[in-house]
C-alpha cells in the first residue's frame, strides 16, 4: 500500500500525440505535482486494466484531465495517462477510465537511432543547404527588383551597316573573306553611328553613299543592310571616319560580365522570413528576359564561384557575349553555375537586330525566307525594316513588319533536374529595336507577401523536407522540434514494451511536435531558433 497517484489538470498534451514533451520521468512528475488536483500514496498494485478506483470526490475527478501513478511491480516506476471518463460510485469513490501516455511514460527508456526522416527542423539553416521541392502553392509571382543591363544591346546609339562587294571610295571590288569581330564575312562593311534622337544627318550620308555606288554602276553589289548595337565597333580604331569603311579585323567580339551579390538580391523588400528555405528556388530566384517574350529562370543558390583560395564567394555572375553579323548574334550565359564555368545550355539569346531592304527586292525575299534565328528553343521569324531608294535617296524611313505573335506560356513550373530552357516565341524584333528594348533585363522573382507568410509559417510549424537517413533532431530548437519519419521506420530502440514502442513509432510516422517546455505548448509565435 505504498503506490502514489496524482490527479492533475491542464496538462496540454493530446492523445493523438500531435504535441508531446521531451521531459524526463522526474520532470513529468514535477509537472503533474505542479498541476495537482489531489493526490494519495496508499495505493496497492495498479493493474493495466485501463481503470482505477480512487478515493477522490467526483468534483475533484471531473476537473482533472491527467493522472500520474507509481507501480511497485515496475520498481515504483511512474506511469502517466489521460483521463477518458469519470464514473461516480459513491462519496469519495470514483472510477477513472484512462489511456496510458506511451510517449511521456517511456520517453526516458529509448534512444533515438538513425532512420529515414521525411521532414524535421534542421540544426543548420544555411541558405541553399535545403532545396528539396516542397510542392507548396506559391501563387502568382511578382518582381521584387529589376535591372536592365547595358552590357549588350540597344542604347541611345546604334550602327547602320551596309555590306557590299564594291568599295565606292576607291572604286574596287572586294576579294576574299574579311574578318569582323573574329567572324568571317564575304563583303566589305561600311558602318554609320546613328543617334536615335538625331539621325537626319546620318540618313543623308547613307543616302549619298548609296547614290555614289549606284552612279558608279554597282547597286547590285550591295549584299545586305542591317543594324547593329553600339557595342559592335570601336570608334577609335575600327571605322575610317571619312569613308565609313570598317577596317580589316574591325568589330568587337564582345565578352563582358555583370556581377550581383547573392545575399543581397535574394532578400525581399517587404518581408523577412524566419526560415532560410524561403530564400531559395522557387520562392526566390532570378529571371532573365530578352524583352522579346523569352526568359530563363536561375537558382541563386546554384551559382558557385570560388575565390583564389577555393572558398565560396557571394558572387552571382552573368556573362554577355556577342559578335557583329547580320542581325547580330549575342547571348547571356550564367557563369560558375551548377558546377560549370560557362553553362551554355542555360544561356539566353539576344533578340535579333533588324535587316533592312532597299530598291532591289531580292534581299527582302531572301531575308523573309531565311532570316531565322534558332537558339534556346526560340524561332525568330524574319523582320523587315525598310530603307527604300528613289533617285538615290532613302525614303519612307523605317517601316515595321511583324508576323503572328504566339502567346507566351506564363505558368510557373516546379524545380527540375533538367537544364532550364528559353520559353516563348519571338518575332517582334523591329518594335523592340525601335523602342530601345533589345537588351536583357535581370529580375528577382518571388511570391506575394500573402503566400510568403503562409510558406514561412509552414516551415516554422513543420520544418523542412529531408528525405534521407539521419538521427532525428529531437531537441535542436529553442521551443519545439517537429519530426516525421518514414512509414516503416523506427525512431529508436530501448527497454520499452513493444506495444508502447509501436505507439511511439506510429506517432512519429504521422508526425509529432516535441515541445521543450510545457508552458509553451501550442505557441507557434515564439522565435524557435537553433540552439
Amino acid at each position: 500500500m505504498e503506490s502514489q497517484i496524482i490527479l492533475c489538470r491542464n496538462i496540454n498534451i493530446d492523445k493523438e500525440y500531435t504535441n508531446v514533451l521531451n521531459y524526463t520521468e522526474n520532470q513529468m512528475v514535477s509537472l503533474c505535482r505542479a498541476n495537482a488536483v489531489a493526490s494519495a500514496n496508499n495505493y496497492s498494485f495498479l493493474r493495466p486494466t485501463g481503470t482505477i478506483f480512487v478515493g477522490f470526490t467526483y468534483s475533484q475527478c471531473i476537473g482533472a484531465n491527467y493522472i500520474a501513478f507509481q507501480n511497485p511491480d515496475y520498481s515504483n516506476k511512474w506511469f502517466f495517462a489521460w483521463i477518458d471518463d469519470v464514473i461516480y460510485k459513491s462519496d469519495k469513490n470514483c472510477e477513472l477510465v484512462f489511456t496510458i501516455d506511451a510517449w511521456s511514460t517511456w520517453f526516458d527508456y529509448w534512444t533515438p537511432k538513425k532512420c529515414f526522416i521525411n521532414r524535421q527542423h534542421v540544426t543548420d539553416d544555411t541558405v541553399g543547404l535545403y532545396t528539396i521541392p516542397e510542392n507548396l502553392n506559391i501563387g502568382d509571382l511578382i518582381c521584387d527588383y529589376e535591372r536592365t543591363s547595358n552590357k549588350i544591346g540597344s542604347e541611345s546609339y546604334f550602327y547602320y551597316v551596309i555590306a557590299s562587294n564594291y568599295d565606292p571610295t576607291n572604286q574596287s571590288r572586294s576579294a576574299g573573306i574579311a574578318m569582323y569581330g573574329d567572324y568571317p564575312q564575304g563583303s566589305i562593311w561600311f558602318a554609320w553611328l546613328v543617334n536615335r534622337l538625331n539621325y537626319t544627318q546620318t540618313i543623308d550620308e547613307i543616302s549619298q553613299w548609296i547614290y555614289d555606288i549606284t552612279r558608279q554602276g554597282h547597286p547590285g553589289d550591295i549584299t545586305a543592310m542591317f543594324a547593329l548595337p553600339y557595342q559592335s565597333f570601336d570608334l577609335i580604331g575600327d571605322i575610317d571616319p571619312t569613308t565609313h569603311k570598317v577596317l580589316s579585323g574591325g568589330g568587337i567580339k564582345l565578352q563582358d560580365t555583370e556581377v550581383f551579390s547573392k545575399s543581397t538580391i535574394r532578400n525581399f523588400s517587404d518581408f523577412t522570413p524566419k526560415n532560410n528555405k524561403c530564400l531559395v528556388y522557387p520562392y526566390s530566384f532570378i529571371r532573365v528576359t530578352n524583352n522579346m517574350g523569352s526568359y530563363n529562370d536561375y537558382k541563386i543558390e546554384d551559382f558557385n564561384e570560388l575565390d583564389l583560395n577555393n572558398n565560396p564567394t557571394d558572387n552571382m555572375t552573368f556573362e554577355f557575349i556577342g559578335v557583329p553579323c547580320l542581325g547580330y548574334s549575342g547571348k547571356i550565359r550564367p557563369k560558375y553555375y551548377k558546377g560549370l564555368t560557362y553553362n551554355e545550355d542555360e544561356s539566353l539569346p539576344l533578340g535579333k537586330y533588324p535587316a533592312l531592304s532597299w530598291s532591289s527586292d531580292a534581299f527582302t525575299n531572301w531575308a523573309t525566307q531565311n532570316a531565322v534565328n534558332l537558339a534556346g528553343g526560340i524561332t525568330m521569324n524574319s523582320i523587315s525594316s525598310g530603307l527604300q531608294m528613289s533617285n538615290g535617296n532613302i525614303i519612307g524611313g523605317i517601316t515595321n513588319y511583324t508576323s503572328t505573335i504566339l502567346n507566351m506560356i506564363g505558368s510557373f513550373y516546379s524545380a527540375s533536374m533538367m537544364p532550364n530552357t528559353a520559353q516563348g516565341n519571338v518575332n517582334s524584333g523591329d518594335i523592340s529595336f525601335l523602342f530601345n528594348l533589345n537588351r536583357f533585363k535581370i529580375m528577382h522573382m518571388r511570391p506575394k507577401v500573402e503566400y510568403l507568410q503562409i510558406i514561412d509559417d509552414f516551415f516554422t510549424r513543420f520544418g523542412y523536407k529531408i528525405c534521407k537517413l539521419e538521427t532525428p533532431n529531437i531537441s535542436g530548437r529553442q521551443y519545439w522540434n517537429y519530426i516525421e519519419i518514414g512509414s516503416n521506420e523506427e525512431i529508436g530502440t530501448g527497454d520499452v514494451p513493444s506495444k508502447y514502442m509501436d505507439i511511439i513509432n506510429n506517432a512519429c510516422r504521422r508526425g509529432v511536435t516535441i515541445w521543450h517546455d510545457h508552458s509553451n505548448v501550442g505557441d507557434y509565435s515564439l522565435n524557435n531558433v537553433i540552439i
